[in-house]
């Protein structure tokens, strides 16, 4: 399960951009995941569950995980298009478009502390 190896890389990142004390303090993390990321919400929040609970900096925080939709930028005109059911087709002037401009992410958006 990569999940896992995740939770452990927005543990890394907050480490290195926070001191313990502030950690300790943290309420909640906000992450934002792309439609084509590889990512299942669901497990990535058991495996947050399982590994939270074994550090005591996250035991009072939670996983807030915001789903990104698809959008493509057409090379043709320029418009950007809202990807429905997989089809990559400019919506303005219809031609296909393989220039994902989100939707591929993965990223700490936000994080909350009680202060």
């Amino acid at each position: 399960m990569h999940e896992t190896s995740i939770v452990n890389g927005i543990f890394r990142t907050l480490e290195q951009e926070f001191e313990e004390e502030k950690l300790n303090k943290l309420t909640g993390i906000y992450v934002k995941v792309g439609i084509l990321s590889n990512i299942e919400p669901r497990l990535l929040l058991n495996a947050y569950e399982a590994s939270h609970m074994t550090n005591p900096k996250y035991h009072h925080s939670k996983l807030h995980i915001e789903m990104v939709e698809l959008k493509i930028q057409c090379e043709s005109c320029n418009h950007i298009t809202d990807v429905k059911n997989y089809r990559f087709i400019c919506e303005k002037c219809e031609k296909p478009s393989k220039n994902v401009i989100q939707g591929e992410e993965m990223l700490i958006h936000k994080v909350e502390f009680d202060d």
